[in-house]
């Protein structure tokens, strides 16, 4: 099954997202910052990021840019509280693959990441 990193702020929102994502059969690493998140990715080498906008130490979309520099076959979700038309083109520039609104019930964020991972 494919691995995803979680790369998000808010440990809680990690810890429902991590199990709920476990359970339905996939591998998953947390970075709690951005920082984090940046170093996590080459040695994770995960199908997919969940990548929230809004971290404590950087911006999400400098992860993102980077991320697609160097890496452009990873798939990025972008889940964020920032839902105005003009950030989702802004991110859809930078590379992102998918934009989820925050908060988003469990089910959607599944449905999200099957569609997402689909072959």
């Amino acid at each position: 099954m494919a691995k995803i990193l979680i790369v998000e702020d808010e440990e809680l929102a990690c810890e429902a997202i991590t199990a709920f994502l476990e359970k339905r059969g996939y591998e998953t690493a947390v970075a709690l910052t951005g920082k984090d998140g940046l170093a996590a990715y080459p040695r994770e080498n995960p199908d997919l990021v969940l990548l929230d906008l809004g971290l404590p130490d950087m911006d999400g979309r400098e992860i993102l840019k980077e991320i697609k520099e160097k890496m452009p076959k990873i798939k990025v979700m972008v889940i964020s509280a920032y839902k105005e038309q003009s950030t989702r083109d802004e991110l859809a520039k930078l590379g992102a693959d998918y934009f989820l609104g925050k908060p988003s019930p469990l089910p959607k964020l599944y449905e999200a990441v099957q569609e997402i991972l689909k072959p």
